[in-house]
């Protein structure tokens, strides 16, 4: 406070005094106000830079928690896959889990092996006149009567009989003679022709080389075994070496190449074609073995590349007219616009990518609508075997009633959990299925169209046995050449005609033509 004196000179000096340093002191006060709004600023911009950094921290840390939990889900898929969701085989399960054999037969309820009344599986004795050999069976030495343990017995006329059917091979040796000739008119002297199977001084026969291909054709043993397995069951007498079993392989495809143009021109008037391919090895590089066919034809290629080039110089889609329905496991090749054939669907593989789907996702719609095929697929064998030709128009409205809301419910439970792991898969099932629809599920309308492409699968089993044993062809056409006795000795076994004959009328250069298989069986 000012304690002023009464003089006003003095008392006004000390107010201009004291207003000036109350003036200062505000002035003061006044920076540090500034100094504070501006620390406070800071502070705030800091506060919400940290904050940005936390945020954004954890919105990095739940991208990783979320990628991590991807992962778990990947992985815990991958080792549920197995052959009733995916296409492993059996022999991929791994050691620690049981094996899944997809099996679509019904339970019964009985228990297992022969049942009561069933009339037990056994040989026909051979008649008199079919008996080759007759072996007898004295006492031995070291036999004796059962009661009292002498050995001072006779015989009483009387025996019991037991018969034994078996396999011998004999190692023949034959000798072929041709006659030579002198014409009485010019006098020119020639010789009775040799057959072409003949050309060498000493030669294997056709039998040999027909269980040659057999065993690599069919049993997928390699030459190496196949040699050995020849020189054991002739007690070593005929030991044909590797490399002459290897060009045996090409010998016999060429006596076949124009058998299978002819099989062509017969698969290609089928009503019903069934096709796949599979992936074989060639030299370490992938490609392709494809097969073509019906329960009567099985039409075999091979390429280096599986692509639309390979599919057109096979030139069997091509060929087939609007009238032909083909089965495949969704190859959307298929549907190409230059091939006029009618696509019918494998639902054995629609309803594995169902099991797949619920397995990545636990959704249920997909279950469901497993469930409902499968019970489809029994009620029309059932109608089958009671003569029915087709299921009630009622039924094919219902089937496609339930197709509608499982699809429905699908779509909703997608769009309720967008981050499960299984959502893309499970968005292109969906798509699928209503854009393939009809194809899927044409036999439901008709019960002359398979529900499967098993028939493909069992006809390329073979050659995956033979990848596992022998690992690759050295070429291009050494994998055909498989592809083309293959053709023949499947095509043939399809028809009742035996193989070893077969490849025997093959290897005397004279095998059986596609007029002469199909003769009695034109359809």
């Amino acid at each position: 406070m000012i304690k002023f004196t009464g003089n006003l000179r003095l008392d006004f000096e000390k107010a201009t005094a004291e207003i000036t340093k109350l003036k200062d002191r505000i002035l003061g006060y006044q920076e540090q106000i500034a100094s504070l709004q501006t620390s406070v600023r800071n502070l705030r911009r800091s506060k919400e830079c940290d904050k940005k950094q936390y945020v954004e921290s954890l919105a990095e840390k739940d991208a990783i928690i979320k990628e991590l939990q991807n992962r778990l889900a990947h992985a815990e898929a991958l080792l549920n896959h197995d052959g009733s969701n995916t296409g492993t085989p059996t022999s991929q399960t791994p050691i620690n889990k049981n094996k899944v054999i997809p099996n679509s037969r019904r339970n019964t309820g009985k228990p297992k092996g022969g049942q009561t009344g069933h009339t037990k599986a056994s040989l026909d004795a051979p008649a008199e006149s079919e008996i080759t050999d007759t072996v007898g069976h004295p006492l031995q030495d070291d036999e004796c009567c059962p009661r009292c343990g002498l050995t001072d017995c006779v015989p009483t006329g009387e025996s019991e009989v037991k018969y034994e059917y078996d396999v011998r091979i004999k190692v023949v040796k034959i000798k072929h003679e041709f006659f030579y000739y002198e014409c009485n008119n010019c006098g020119t002297v020639f010789r009775s022709q040799i057959p072409p199977s003949l050309k060498e001084k000493v030669q294997y026969g056709s039998g040999l080389q027909a269980f040659a291909l057999s065993l690599t054709n069919t049993v997928n043993a390699s030459m190496n075994k196949a040699s050995m397995f020849l020189a054991g069951i002739t007690g070593g007498e005929l030991t044909p070496c590797e490399g002459y079993i290897a060009k045996l392989q090409a010998r016999a495809a060429k006596g076949l190449r124009q058998f299978r143009e002819d099989l062509k021109l017969v698969l290609i008037t089928r009503k019903i074609v069934y096709w796949d391919d599979t992936v074989i090895f060639i030299l370490a590089g992938r490609a392709c073995f494809r097969f073509y066919g019906n329960e009567s034809i099985a039409y075999y290629t091979a390429h280096a590349h599986k692509d639309m080039e390979s599919l057109d110089d096979d030139n069997v889609l091509n060929l087939l007219t609007s009238d032909t329905k083909t089965m495949h496991d969704h190859n959307t090749v298929n549907y190409n616009d230059k091939y006029s054939f009618e696509n019918i669907e494998c639902n054995q593989h629609l309803q594995r990518d169902c099991q797949k789907n619920t397995d990545n996702t636990c959704h249920q719609w997909s279950d469901d609508l497993k469930e409902h095929i499968s019970t489809t697929i029994k009620d029309r064998n059932d109608s089958i075997a009671r003569g029915e030709e087709s299921f009630s128009e009622a039924y094919v409205n219902e089937f496609h009633r339930k197709v509608d809301e499982y699809l429905e419910n699908g779509w909703k439970e997608n769009e309720a959990d967008p981050g499960n792991y299984g959502a893309s898969f499970e968005q292109t099932l969906l798509n699928r299925i209503a854009k393939y629809r009809r194809n899927y599920f044409l036999w439901v309308e008709d019960f002359s169209l398979p529900t499967t492409n098993n028939l493909s699968e069992r006809g390329l089993r073979g050659v995956k046995s033979h990848m596992k044993i022998s690992g690759q062809f050295e070429s291009e056409a050494a994998a055909d050449n498989h592809a083309l006795n293959r053709t023949y000795i499947e095509t043939c076994r399809r028809n009742g005609i035996n193989e070893i004959d077969a490849l025997q009328r093959l290897c005397e250069g004279n095998p059986y033509t596609v007029a002469e298989i199909f003769s009695a069986s034109p359809s």
